[in-house]
């Protein structure tokens, strides 16, 4: 019997494989999410030729411990008319390809998965999820109500770490964060699995993408040039997710180090959604800086001038005192993202993670530092000019100036080739 090209997303797919034994494949259409990956991937156009191949994916749950991740995605490409009707070829392309490359990590396809209609709920069982436990972890985020590690128990496969955050039943940010990330599917984003909910609080399962990039803070390297190369492999990363997003219309709004995941194979996710929207042309591009009650919605030490409150002098009668009052709107852009990330490699270069402009000890003095002023974080010790320089156009004052992140993400390739 020939496999079946099943019309499924790729996101359905992944955590459709994830507890299925080694070998086990599915045979899928590309959607648009695939095209965008393809578009924003760096190319060698010497390769090229003028033929455009149509194609369909082969996704294949291999064995992580060879391959560094689960699920293998392959383009499997055909030229001849009609030629997906038959798509025991397809494989056959397949296996001949890896023969030919005499590939050591060759999966051999075993068992064909064919899945029913997607759930849109995208609800997973509770009992397969084990050593859940909410005190393990420090504390609550803003928006949830806990988070642990726990382990996802498989039938014919290797128990699975996952990661798990807690909201309290019916909160909105339950619902805004699990419809979008719905919405994403990138190696360097962390992926969603699905949700689970009991009768107080609704659960979010993600892969367990690693710690924190803030906890390998500061970083221990013998000489300049390994710790460089490591940076700008890990700001090559984080630039290539950031494409991601953009094209996907979502900004992220709280990119920090504490907020991107590394694994113990050095790659990194993209992680904590709750403050990010998906922009709608003329709809949401303004946000409240600050909530009702006064506090900062946002980390200030990591945001573009524009995302901050305006700083203005109000003199009172008889008092030599003067007080600051917020404007409270910040406008927020993929270029408000690229000054995030700029502060997200100084996080890398100093000795305090969590006090990016260390110069500026107070909070509340960097809307003036930066949005009054107009003053930029200072070169750190030990940060090469080439480096400062991208960083210094990643903070130019006017989000329309700045460097867009697909530069970005060449300029660091371009850099960590220099620190070979």
């Amino acid at each position: 019997m020939s496999p079946y090209i099943q019309n499924i997303s790729p996101s359905y797919v992944i955590r459709s494989l994830l507890p299925k034994p080694c070998g086990t494949y599915i045979l899928r259409y590309p959607t648009a999410n695939d095209e965008l990956i393809s578009l924003i991937r760096i190319v060698d156009h010497s390769q090229e030729t003028s033929t455009t191949h149509t194609y369909v994916i082969l996704s294949i749950r291999v064995d992580e411990t060879v391959y560094k991740y689960y699920i293998q995605h392959y383009r499997v490409p055909y030229v001849e008319e009609n030629m997906y009707k038959d798509s025991q070829k397809l494989l056959e392309i397949y296996n001949r390809e890896q023969n030919n490359l005499k590939n050591s990590k060759f999966t051999p396809l075993q068992h064909e998965l064919i899945l029913p209609p997607e759930d849109e709920s995208w609800f997973l069982d509770r009992k397969y999820f084990q050593d859940i436990n909410f005190d393990r972890i420090r504390c609550a985020g803003m928006n949830n109500q806990g988070t642990s590690t726990a382990v996802w128990q498989c039938e014919r496969q290797n128990d699975i770490k996952v990661f798990i955050k807690r909201f309290k039943k019916d909160n909105s940010y339950f619902r805004h964060e699990l419809s979008l990330l719905k919405e994403l599917c990138h190696f360097s984003i962390i992926t969603l699995y699905g949700q689970f909910s009991d009768n107080h609080y609704s659960y979010l399962v993600f892969e367990n993408g690693g710690k924190s990039l803030e906890s390998c803070c500061p970083l221990k390297f013998r000489s300049m040039r390994p710790k460089m190369k490591f940076i700008t492999n890990i700001g090559f990363q984080i630039a290539y997710a950031m494409m991601y997003l953009e094209k996907k219309n979502i900004l992220h709004r709280d990119l920090t180090a504490s907020n991107i995941l590394i694994d113990s194979y050095g790659f990194i996710r993209v992680a904590d959604f709750g403050h990010a929207i998906q922009k709608e042309e003329g709809k949401n591009t303004l946000e409240r800086s600050q909530t009702t009650t006064g506090e900062n919605r946002f980390q200030f030490r990591f945001l573009a001038p524009e995302c901050l409150p305006d700083v203005k002098k109000r003199q009172i009668p008889d008092r030599s005192t003067i007080f600051n009052q917020p404007d409270v709107y910040a406008r927020f852009s993929s270029k408000s993202d690229v000054w995030s990330f700029g502060i997200v490699l100084i996080q890398l270069m100093i000795d305090d993670p969590r006090k990016p402009y260390p110069n500026v000890p107070d909070v509340n003095e960097i809307p003036r530092y930066v949005k009054h002023d107009g003053k930029i974080h200072p070169q750190p010790p030990g940060c090469p000019l080439d480096m400062y320089l991208i960083l210094k156009q990643c903070w130019t004052y006017e989000a329309k100036d700045r460097i867009p992140f697909t530069e970005v993400r060449d300029r660091m390739l371009l850099l960590n080739g220099i620190f070979q």
